[in-house]
């Protein structure tokens, strides 16, 4: 899939921005403040209704005006290529946003999320593996709902069941009541944890061969921690548990807690890799998950790059770049001036920013 036109309006520092991407490389330029990052931001707003910076909606919208709006045309990859018109807004004094695609409100941010695939590169993005749990589920609960077309529900009932049972370990109900809590959660948890085993295996195949191409002196075990002992009946482990989650107040174990464990030479890799390293690991990372999607659905990402010189050195920008090439996926890179060496036979332009207004393309 590919965005054939954006438009931002009072977003971060963007008053007004049209830009008509092309099919590869959409260099983007210009001084700090100059809202480079804000386009990206805008892209992965209209993906998934929120920001990979962590800001508050609040912030997003530029000072003295009333709210933000952003469009995008999309053109599918699959038959008919029909483009689809996305839209969102977000105002201050009303909290709630407005979803439209095709000019039809929706209200599901899966649904939003479905007609587009978008990957994010950033210098904040080591965390996927320096920080807690949740960015590795996040990570691998991505390429499951991409994949496996019922996942969504799946995920909803198990917060849905999951927010009962926390609700009555604070009023703490009797233990009879747990009961169907607990086989409800048993349930959904292994059939999530089933389809997270079989992604990360099919995972494996694809981004082995890539991580030994980025870091040739490691060797890297990627593996899932389910969250709760397999070996044992879940549901019998949340009876047992009962007690301790009283005091802790909220339910300690199930397909909520699980972890994707990244290794680096038998050790956690982030102990152990320097801040390159990590930034080479998580681009295999992200990048895999797209030619794993093309292969399962035939469907591509477009690929956000804030800042590629942060932390790359000109080898591993080279490598980064030669492999998106090689993947054909809209890509946008932010940089700070336009000297970055983009593959020779590449469709590419440069887009130049300052002060929120295009100076030159």
């Amino acid at each position: 899939m590919l965005i054939e036109r954006l438009l931002i309006t009072n977003f971060r520092n963007l008053s007004a921005l049209e830009l008509k991407p092309c099919e590869g490389f959409n260099l983007i330029t210009g001084p700090n403040g100059s809202g480079k990052t804000s386009v990206l931001e805008a892209v992965s707003y209209l993906a998934q209704a929120r920001s990979f910076r962590g800001s508050s909606y609040q912030y997003l919208i530029k000072s003295g005006t009333p709210q933000f709006s952003l469009y995008a045309s999309v053109r599918p990859d699959t038959e008919p290529q029909i483009p689809v018109d996305i839209g969102i807004s977000r105002g201050r004094l009303n909290s709630s946003y407005v979803i439209k695609v095709n000019g039809a409100v929706i209200s599901r941010l899966s649904d939003l999320a479905s007609y587009t695939c978008v990957q994010v590169i950033h210098p904040q993005g080591i965390e996927l593996i320096t920080g807690g749990p949740e960015e590795r589920r996040h990570f691998m609960d991505w390429g499951v709902f991409y994949t496996v077309p019922h996942f969504s529900r799946l995920y909803s009932d198990y917060m849905r069941a999951l927010k009962q049972r926390n609700g009555l370990i604070r009023l703490d109900a009797p233990d009879s009541e747990f009961a169907v809590w607990d086989a409800q959660l048993a349930k959904l948890s292994l059939e999530i944890t089933q389809l997270r085993r079989k992604y990360v295996a099919d995972l494996k195949a694809v981004l082995e061969p890539i991580v030994a191409d980025f870091l040739p002196q490691f060797t890297f075990d990627f593996n899932l921690s389910a969250g709760f002992d397999e070996g044992a009946d879940l549901s019998a482990q949340m009876a047992q548990n009962l007690e301790k989650e009283r005091v802790l107040g909220y339910t300690s174990i199930g397909c909520h807690r699980a972890d994707l464990k990244v290794k680096s030479n038998s050790i956690s890799a982030g102990a152990t890799l320097s801040r390159g390293q990590l930034k080479l690991l998580v681009c295999a990372m992200r990048m895999s998950q797209s030619l794993l999607l093309k292969q399962q659905t035939e469907r591509s990402c477009i690929f956000l790059i804030d800042d590629l010189n942060a932390e790359l050195d000109k080898r591993s920008q080279h490598l980064l770049l030669t492999h998106l090439a090689r993947c054909r996926n809209q890509v946008f890179i932010t940089n700070i001036t336009p000297e970055l060496q983009l593959p020779a036979d590449s469709n590419k332009i440069c887009i130049e920013l300052e002060d929120g207004r295009i100076v030159s393309s």
